[in-house]
């Protein structure tokens, strides 16, 4: 855990949950009339003091992907409350293959963007370093979804931002492509599929052993205990088998991801969960508004 973190035990779970993902410092030197050749500056949680519980649970890892297998994708929560998962998650892709860019698809949360995408061209400042994203790529895809720059939306988007520490710890060289999705049900499948497309170029088979497709999402929220279960139960009916028609099964904040993952699923893909928790079993707190998580790795 950060060495920067302070640790409260009182404050209800879902400030905590969401403090974390404002706690960003912002450079908004420059942002106003900003061109699209001009980069956006944000100062990532991990170089700054960030509110985050003691956890009073540790989940044992699931299962692991085969040691000889290609792992190209995975679903990974944004929040900070799982902040041991989401590092175990990154240090077990770093310890199987290098990764040039991550394709980082994240659910829109605030209603900033002004499209059914958002793309940025923006620089993470952590303390391991700058993330950069991966302007030449961004501007294809922008160029397919016909659509501009949006780098405001990414400014506090924790489904981006939360995760950027840990890129720059295990993969320092590695870039960035921010894409966030209005991703609210129901699904605009022709929308989805429209990303889908624009992404595919990148993941051919060769173009798996370069990128890696990162899913930024939660699943089950707001519900009680057997309602979560009951929710996550059907969730894993996808990651027990994996295929372009089971990705209706996931009830998470980032459908239209878990969709465009589907379209680049091939028979021979199969996915191992690492950790399967939620934030009532790490935190003790809030039994009746539970936010659910799966850490995965699909692979062929």
């Amino acid at each position: 855990m950060s060495a920067f973190t302070v640790k409260y035990q009182r404050i209800p779970i879902r400030l905590l949950i969401f403090a974390a993902s404002l706690a960003f410092v912002i450079n908004l030197e420059g942002c106003k009339n900003q061109t699209s050749n001009e980069n956006t500056i944000i100062k990532c949680w991990d170089l700054q003091k960030t509110l985050m519980p003691d956890n009073i649970f540790s989940p044992k890892i699931e299962t692991l992907p085969p040691e000889k297998s290609l792992i190209w994708s995975g679903t990974v929560s944004h929040h900070l409350l799982a902040d041991i998962q989401i590092d175990r998650w990154f240090s077990e892709i770093a310890a199987r293959r290098n990764v040039r860019n991550f394709f980082i698809i994240s659910p829109s949360h605030y209603g900033l963007s002004t499209d059914e995408w958002a793309l940025g061209n923006c620089i993470w400042q952590t303390k391991n370093g700058n993330v950069q994203t991966n302007i030449k790529i961004e501007k294809e895809i922008a160029e397919k979804l016909e659509i501009s720059f949006e780098p405001q939306v990414f400014q506090i988007e924790h489904g981006i931002n939360t995760l950027i520490p840990y890129i720059s710890k295990y993969f320092p060289k590695a870039k960035i492509c921010p894409i966030a999705v209005h991703g609210e049900p129901p699904l605009n499948q022709k929308d989805a599929q429209k990303l889908a497309d624009a992404l595919s170029p990148y993941f051919s088979d060769n173009g798996k052993k370069e990128n890696f497709l990162l899913i930024s999402t939660d699943f089950a929220h707001h519900g009680n205990f057997e309602g979560t279960q009951f929710k996550d139960n059907r969730s894993r009916e996808f990651f027990n088998n994996p295929t372009s028609s089971t990705w209706i099964f996931c009830g998470c904040d980032n459908r239209p991801g878990i969709y465009v993952l589907s379209r680049f699923l091939t028979p021979e893909t199969k996915n191992a969960v690492l950790f399967h928790t939620n934030s009532f079993e790490l935190s003790g707190q809030d039994s009746n508004d539970i936010t659910s998580y799966f850490f995965s790795l699909f692979y062929n």
